[in-house]
């Protein structure tokens, strides 16, 4: 037991899995700063042209998207790490499905199916 104690803390992909935990820590940090952003400047645009900028709101995705892909590296619930060492957006391996998350999917498939023709969601 001792042995496999000292090889654990001696094992450099461990060591290394830490210093990318602090790079994406930061960076995880970074895009919550600019999701808040992103939301004050969406807010003024609304309140001057009362609809959302488009692009605005595929920032806003794509930066949730990426707060979601570092916190799940950080949490080990995934060997995948985000941009930079991937690419920017790149699909990464989901979460397998809990009963929850099939019920929320399974309401959310009947909720559109319900829906009249024409009305917007």
């Amino acid at each position: 037991m001792e042995n496999q104690t000292r090889d654990n803390l001696t094992d450099q992909a461990t060591w290394m899995r830490l210093l990318y935990i602090v790079l994406f820590a930061i960076a995880c940090q970074i895009a919550e700063l600019l999701i808040a952003v992103v939301t004050v400047v969406q807010f003024v645009t609304v309140l001057f042209t009362k609809k959302p900028n488009e692009r605005l709101q595929n920032l806003g995705g794509d930066l949730g998207n990426y707060v979601r892909d570092v916190t799940r590296f950080l949490t080990y619930a995934t060997d995948h790490m985000p941009y930079p060492v991937s690419d920017w957006g790149q699909p990464m391996d989901e979460p397998p499905a809990t009963p929850k998350t099939k019920a929320r999917a399974k309401a959310a498939t009947k909720k559109r199916a319900t829906k009249p023709k024409g009305e917007a969601e």
